[in-house]
């Protein structure tokens, strides 16, 4: 039976880093798309990505 119960939190703590892992990926993916169609633009990046548009973080 414990067997079983550490399977089970194992189980849990695996979907759990997947999903963080793959909301991670996702919000990578959007903002590296949302930052190249502003320099597309022609819109200042943040200073943290090298531009010159201050941004409190």
């Amino acid at each position: 039976m414990q067997v079983v119960g550490v399977g089970f939190i194992i189980g849990v703590v695996q979907d759990s880093v997947e999903t963080a892992l793959n909301s991670s990926g996702d919000v990578m993916f959007a903002a590296t798309a949302e930052y190249a169609k502003w320099k597309k633009e022609g819109k200042s990046l943040p200073t943290f990505l090298g531009g010159t548009t201050k941004t409190d973080i």
